[in-house]
């Protein structure tokens, strides 16, 4: 993970560690978290040891740590602020019922996308993404949108710390297509994708603006769409467009 003059170097490292054990999500032994990390076991131990004194990190009985309860406090806290994704949920469940594909609510953390809430289809194969989960900012309908929402030498800064790696053949990989892209999601007020992330599936996202946090979050549909170029696809556009303007307006934003 890059630093800057300004990282402290012991936070940081603290950091990673909770950052493996949030990506695995599972109990981890001291051997691994070094191998992880690649931190001395002596660093690693003296890190996860500070932090279980603050209820961060829990040791279990097999000597393997995982996330403590005042991991699960902070979360608690962090999520009674987002005003949004508690007013989101009868729109997600309306968005799956009327199109039958998956919703979603999502932000933009660093050169991620993250879901914080989801409704699955009426479809028996479910696609939606993991609340939690983190998604590629310039293949994901929902990555773009939110990429739209901010200048683009913004958008390159971010591309050029994620990278923009292919999962499909339909992947955007220059920086120059995917400006110009943003572009028209900017006019046209939602953002599509069309198997740029896994084949198959296609997927429509419109901005939803909260004035209270200055939060802006990604509202959508993913689904096995038959194509882009469709009425049922054009129903679903539709159906996000609204669903975004509303939450907007019930969470006092635009």
């Amino acid at each position: 993970m890059p630093t800057d003059r300004t990282t402290v170097h012991s936070v940081a490292k603290a950091m990673e560690l909770i950052e493996v054990l949030l990506t695995q999500r599972t109990p981890l032994s001291l051997s691994k978290l070094s191998a992880a990390t690649g931190y001395p076991k002596s660093t690693v131990h003296a890190l996860l040891s500070s932090m279980r004194e603050y209820g961060m990190i829990t040791q279990r009985e097999d000597g393997r740590y995982y996330l403590g309860l005042r991991m699960f406090e902070c979360g608690c806290a962090v999520s009674a602020e987002w005003n949004a994704a508690t007013a989101a949920r009868p729109y997600l469940e309306l968005l799956a019922n009327e199109t039958g594909a998956s919703s979603f609510l999502s932000i933009l953390d660093g050169t991620n996308v993250i879901s914080i809430d989801q409704c699955p289809g009426r479809a028996s194969f479910h696609v939606v993404p993991e609340i939690g989960f983190r998604l590629p900012m310039h293949a994901t309908s929902q990555g773009k949108l939110l990429l739209s929402q901010l200048p683009d030498s913004e958008v390159r800064r971010r591309l050029d710390n994620a990278g923009m790696p292919a999962f499909t053949p339909h992947t955007i990989l220059s920086q120059e297509e995917l400006c110009k892209a943003l572009g028209k999601i900017r006019r046209d007020g939602y953002a599509v994708e069309d198997g740029e992330y896994k084949i198959g599936l296609r997927s429509v996202s419109a901005p939803v603006f909260d004035r209270i946090s200055g939060q802006n979050y990604a509202i959508g549909v993913v689904g096995l769409f038959r194509r882009i170029a469709s009425e049922e696809f054009e129903q679903a556009i539709s159906h996000v467009v609204l669903a975004a303007k509303q939450l907007s307006q019930a969470i006092g934003g635009q």
